[in-house]
């Protein structure tokens, strides 16, 4: 039974169901943070496929290392379900282009350049991830774009309203701080695919204090605007629970913790971040920007 579920937790972690669910959770967060009144269930279901076809389709350029011994559990995992991997991306895939009929066709306008950016990642005759700054801003930027600034233009709001620019750039503080301590993760094993990444020009312990300078700027950012009354009491309670859990788990990054850390831990805070907000306001009644 505890290999039944072990195997189960490590299919959802590791087939990248885990931070799918995540990024549907991001988009909830944004709705209910700027009122939009419109779950916009169809766009969180395209996000979920989207992210699932992404993160499965790169991992089948994964090539595995001579040593073995630097592989991880994910990536043995990886290596071991190559068949599963593809299916994943497959069902990824069929979903996207199924939830595209229910979102509208414009969704192609905003998407198209975040897909082209997501694939520009991983080729290998391009690979933006071997260059540190461009692998960090390529990362941030499509994820802030897709869980905070596609929602708003679905609803036709203004980008440069005061609320939306507020709300886009503590996003996307939000993303570095959870996104940089991956790159702590993968220390080992980026240097041994000649992959330079902050924390090989940095160091591991300034990269740390990088990510955590940016989680405290998302608290801060998230103090300053509940006394400016952008937040209720209720959503602010709820994001400043969910960014001290945050601030913790990314002081405690290392490259010695164990991929659940990152994968359930780091990626997890997004789906808290969702679910708390969801279970304080509730979809039918959003307050907060």
């Amino acid at each position: 039974m505890k290999t039944a579920l072990k195997r189960f937790w490590e299919f959802l972690l590791f087939g990248n169901i885990y931070v799918a669910l995540g990024a549907s959770c991001l988009v909830q967060s944004s709705i209910i943070q700027l009122q939009l009144n419109d779950p916009l269930v169809a766009y969180s279901f395209l996000v979920f496929f989207a992210t699932l076809f992404v993160y499965n389709f790169q991992r089948i350029f994964y090539v595995p290392q001579q040593n073995t011994t630097l592989h991880s559990v994910r990536r043995t995992w990886i290596f071991n379900h190559p068949i599963l991997i593809k299916l994943l991306a497959c069902i990824g895939f069929i979903g996207v282009v199924i939830s595209f009929f229910y979102v509208g066709m414009r969704i192609l306008i905003y998407l198209s350049p975040l897909l082209i950016l997501c694939l520009a990642y991983f080729i290998p005759f391009i690979k933006l991830r071997k260059h540190p700054f461009l692998k960090l801003f390529t990362l941030v930027s499509v994820w802030t774009m897709v869980t905070a600034v596609v929602p708003i233009l679905l609803k036709d709001q203004s980008i440069t309203d005061t609320k939306n620019i507020v709300h886009v750039f503590i996003r996307f503080c939000f993303m570095l701080a959870i996104c940089i301590p991956f790159d702590i993760r993968d220390l080992v094993i980026d240097e041994a695919d000649a992959i330079s990444t902050i924390p090989h020009l940095f160091g591991e312990n300034k990269t740390r204090w990088l990510a955590i300078a940016f989680m405290m700027l998302y608290d801060l950012l998230i103090m300053i605007v509940y006394c400016f009354h952008f937040l209720t009491l209720s959503v602010f309670v709820a994001l400043l629970l969910s960014a001290l859990i945050n601030t913790v788990l990314v002081a405690l990054s290392s490259s010695k913790r164990s991929e659940y850390f990152f994968v359930a831990g780091i990626d997890g805070t997004m789906i808290l971040q969702g679910v708390l907000l969801v279970a304080v306001c509730g979809l039918n009644n959003p307050t907060g920007f």
